[in-house]
């Protein structure tokens, strides 16, 4: 796991190490679906922006280092995370299906992909939303740890977010010929 910088709040290293606690993530949200089904309805109605549902707080503090959910603009990333695993429930923990490949695979529209690959911020977090939605209504799995490590790095790390919305395009186009 990266190291915080103690002085910023910031992380040194590269988010993809994050992987392991997005798919730990997804494997307490599965359990949701037999266990605990209100829980998991709270965390679908949740407002990442402004998250209030238990659940996500359990889910937060047991699964995420504190050094790195610290913050509101940290608790918003993770919010938006969170709450796009459980929209997408049972479809949540497909690792192999790259973002791209899963959009090719149901014919997600280029334009859809440009306004994806375009958004920030506000808008970005919308399309999130949105493309988790219109995923579980596929039933298409995607891997949630690239597209965790995209919202994480959205906005903060720039150059690593943009090498992401790459990969993202190029799978994508790859896969459509």
């Amino acid at each position: 796991m990266p190291q915080p910088d103690t002085k910023t709040s910031t992380i040194t290293e590269p988010l993809s190490s994050y992987g392991q606690v997005i798919a730990s993530i997804a494997g307490v949200i599965s359990g949701l679906e037999k266990s605990s089904r209100g829980d998991l309805a709270a965390l679908r109605r949740m407002n990442p922006d402004a998250p209030s549902a238990p659940a996500f707080w359990r889910l937060l503090t047991s699964k995420v280092p504190a050094p790195y959910h610290h913050g509101k603009d940290a608790e918003r990333r993770w919010a938006l995370i969170i709450q796009g695993m459980a929209l997408m429930v049972p479809h949540h923990r497909g690792f192999d299906a790259g973002v791209g490949h899963a959009l090719a695979a149901i014919r997600f529209s280029e334009l859809r992909l440009a306004k994806l690959l375009n958004a920030r911020k506000a808008q970005f977090r919308a399309q999130i939303t949105h493309l988790a939605r219109h995923l579980a209504a596929r039933g298409q799995p995607i891997d949630w740890r690239r597209l965790g490590e995209l919202i994480l790095c959205e906005s903060r790390n720039e150059k690593r977010a943009e090498e992401i919305r790459m990969t993202i395009a190029r799978d994508y186009f790859a896969t459509i010929k």
